[in-house]
């Protein structure tokens, strides 16, 4: 949070406030250093208002401006990157008249902070994006409620479009979902598309499932429960290990939109190939100790593949499904080990309820 005046700086500590009471939140209040002595919990700056922004927009996922619109847009504009990555960004007036949604409105969260801030100071949100101006689902909100994956992103765009040009939207969906009602948006089971049911417009697909030939524009909404449990040689590449993970998920029929984590063993985290994989396709890597592998195994023996050889290697009799299983507790292996060039993998589905 950035306030440039010292009214402005009084509304800051009034919004900080506000801010302490949504869990997991922590706001830090950035002032101007002549105002520092003013107030106790801000942190003063003195460097310029440009550098402190460049600084603020790569390092928080909110942030509330307390100045002129037009002074944020000057500022903010030269770090604009992707609406996926970017900061909400909420701007007040020094008077706390308005609050408006400036940045990153569905996918980070400012509609919702703007609506909050507001009806914390008893004031008025101000909210441009189309969707909500005229009450409908957006669909990026609707992926960010539901921890969903979109695929192509690019087709969000054309969805949203399409609803609030009166145009029939169809849902598929095996899970329930709380949609806003709309005159020109039907929510239907996922059986009803893969028995050949006639959309007659856009087409919205709420699965993990890899569904071949559906239309242009179509837009696939990914549950984030795969786990991909990874094993490999010293030395192997990133590009093996993707193009062995990349099978393996065509070979269970799942998306690598899908994909929320990789496991493997602890000693196999330094790996370059494994390293740069995970930094490459911006999905955690985590890691068990031998112990805990091993510990898996005993109370799976016979659900597991187990290697004699693999076990005299590196000391426990596999690394990709107990890995998996031992990052998703309680999913279950949708494949199990599968031996790709230099790499073993195995993927885990967890509940999606």
């Amino acid at each position: 949070m950035v306030a440039i005046t010292a009214p402005g700086s009084l509304l800051g500590e009034r919004v900080a406030a506000g801010l302490a009471g949504i869990p997991d939140t922590a706001a830090t209040l950035f002032v101007p250093a002549r105002f520092a002595d003013r107030h106790r919990t801000a942190r003063p700056f003195d460097c310029p208002l440009p550098d402190l922004c460049r600084v603020l927009f790569q390092d928080y996922r909110g942030l509330v401006m307390i100045m002129a619109l037009g002074i944020v847009f000057r500022l903010l504009a030269p770090l604009l990157n992707d609406k996926r990555t970017d900061p909400a960004v909420v701007v007040l007036d020094e008077k706390g008249q308005f609050v408006i949604s400036v940045l990153s409105g569905h996918l980070g969260g400012a509609n919702d902070l703007a609506r909050y801030l507001a009806g914390y100071l008893g004031t008025r949100a101000v909210i441009t994006t189309a969707t909500d101006v005229h009450g409908l689902p957006a669909f990026d909100v609707l992926a960010r409620q539901y921890n969903l994956a979109m695929e192509p992103f690019a087709a969000v765009r054309e969805l949203n479009a399409a609803l609030v040009n009166g145009e029939p939207v169809a849902i598929f969906t095996n899970i329930c979902l709380e949609v806003p009602g709309s005159a020109n948006l039907t929510v239907r089971p996922l059986a009803a598309f893969e028995s050949g049911a006639d959309t007659g417009g856009w087409t919205v697909l709420v699965t993990g499932k890899l569904i071949k030939g559906v239309k242009p524009g179509t837009l696939f909404l990914r549950p984030r429960n795969l786990v991909v449990g990874i094993g490999c040689r010293r030395g192997v590449t990133g590009r093996e290990i993707q193009d062995a993970v990349k099978q393996a998920l065509e070979m269970a029929d799942r998306s690598f939109a899908g994909v929320r984590l990789l496991a493997t063993v602890d000693f196999r985290l330094n790996e370059p190939g494994l390293i740069g994989m995970a930094e490459e396709w911006g999905i955690p890597l985590t890691g068990f100790s031998r112990e805990e592998i091993e510990a898996v195994f005993k109370n799976r023996a016979s659900k597991l593949s187990y290697s004699d050889f693999v076990f005299q290697k590196i000391g426990v009799g596999g690394v990709c499904e107990p890995a998996a299983l031992l990052a998703a507790p309680g999913a279950g292996l949708i494949l199990p080990k599968t031996k790709l060039g230099g790499v073993t993998v195995a993927v885990a589905e967890e509940s999606w309820q």
